[in-house]
């Protein structure tokens, strides 16, 4: 008995098809032909800032059991799938299939599988690393898919791991208003919540189970378990009936795309977590984003909360110059301007003291005085009464923002940010601001 390591990605269409969707299909039929799976199938979210990703930018792998004159059959099955699944009449659907048999995963595969996630990759390094360990990759079209695929395959989950149970619609449903019964999803938020997490936007009471898109997606349960996924599962209630679902082990919520960096270093189409001081004030520019200015021992940056983000952005505007902050997000880069950093959260670790000027006051008007100009002194605009330079006080101003995490809302988080409830404990976190 052997295992085949099969990864699959890029047969997203924008007219629905989805690869969650067409790994379930083949995991499903692989189990009418009797064939097992080792461990749960996987859900890897690659790089989110890479401008061919597809639209929910994962890729999927199966480590499935056989024995040798079995695997021809089942690399057959797979790539029948595909071929009849795959809008492959879509310019952007470029899918890719690749096939490993190897008892465990290589090295030099693990390190891809973290570069898809974290950086930049092109077909011909998914090419060359494939012909390193013997892995078989099948390309249609442009065959991006390979990339993906082989970065699924690679995918350990060493550091951390989360699951999705997905439901899909039957085909007759697709393309219509998903119906849920938002009691029901608010219900079973409150008895798994935190094993299940970003079930609703708590501040808009905006359900987050079900996507926006013509794709054979009913809904999503994002969990911290598979136990709690299922329990949850069997609490929604919705007015369609579910063709399949299926679990899979995933990357999402994890932080696996950030890398840890000084501003030097940062990158266009990456995403990091950076610390620093705050170095120019926020300013709220066109459109409600709120723009500051972070600096540490290397460079500056500007860090962006844009208009989606919500009461994320009050925070943002409440810091001060010389807030020593922990910034997470993406690095976008606009043709000629500077590189900006899109907040996913951050990370308040020490609050500058800040002291505001008081002009004395005149002991018989109670009024303050007005100043007369720099090192002129003041003078009471009633009485005229004179006050010399050096009479004014200085009081510290009081600090609306508390020291901890605080976070983007549901709605505007990427599948692959680390909500707070995921934080390490014993950190203060902030996940209603």
């Amino acid at each position: 008995m052997g295992i085949v390591r099969i990864g699959i990605d890029d047969t997203d269409s924008k007219r629905g098809m989805c690869t969650t969707y067409l790994g379930a299909v083949v995991v499903d039929r692989l189990r009418v032909q009797g064939h097992s799976l080792e461990g749960y199938p996987k859900l890897v979210r690659l790089n989110p800032n890479w401008h061919l990703k597809t639209r929910g930018n994962c890729a999927v792998s199966l480590d499935v059991m056989y024995i040798q004159s079995e695997l021809e059959d089942l690399k057959e099955l797979v790539l029948n799938t595909v071929q009849e699944l795959a809008e492959l009449d879509c310019e952007t659907t470029n899918p890719g299939v690749v096939f490993y048999s190897g008892k465990s995963i290589p090295e030099v595969l693990r390190d891809f599988s973290g570069s898809v996630v974290k950086g930049i990759v092109e077909v011909e390094d998914a090419e060359r690393v494939a012909h390193q360990i013997g892995a078989e990759y099948h390309k249609y079209k442009l065959g991006r898919g390979i990339i993906g695929a082989l970065a699924a395959i690679g995918e350990k989950f060493e550091q951390d791991r989360t699951y999705e149970l997905l439901a899909y619609r039957t085909e007759d449903y697709r393309g219509r208003e998903r119906v849920i019964d938002n009691e029901s999803v608010s219900e079973m938020d409150k008895k798994t919540f935190p094993r299940t997490f970003d079930n609703i936007d708590k501040r808009s009471g905006e359900i987050r189970i079900t996507p926006h898109t013509p794709c054979p997606v009913l809904f999503g349960i994002r969990s911290q378990d598979p136990i709690a996924a299922l329990e949850a599962f069997h609490m929604v209630r919705t007015s369609e009936p579910i063709e399949r679902w299926i679990i899979y082990q995933t990357n999402q919520a994890t932080d696996a795309h950030l890398l840890e960096s000084t501003i030097s270093d940062l990158r266009p189409v990456t995403s990091a977590a950076v610390r620093g001081k705050v170095s120019k004030n926020p300013k709220v520019i066109q459109g409600g984003h709120v723009i500051f200015s972070l600096r540490d021992g290397s460079d500056e940056i500007d860090c962006a909360a844009y208009e989606p983000t919500r009461e994320f952005r009050n925070v943002i505007n409440k810091l001060e110059v010389g807030d020593t902050v922990r910034v997470y997000g993406g690095v976008k880069k606009k043709t000629n301007l500077p590189l900006t950093l899109n907040l996913e959260k951050i990370e308040i670790q020490d609050l500058s003291r800040i002291y505001l000027k008081v002009n004395p006051t005149c002991a018989r008007c109670v009024k303050r005085a007005k100043s007369e100009g720099r090192g002129k002194g003041y003078q009471c605009e009633v009485c005229g009464q004179r006050f010399p330079a050096g009479s004014e006080t200085y009081v510290e101003k009081p600090r609306e923002l508390q020291l901890g995490f605080y976070e983007v809302p549901p709605r505007a988080r990427r599948h692959l940010a680390k909500p707070l409830i995921r934080i390490v404990k014993g950190k203060s976190a902030h996940a209603q601001q």
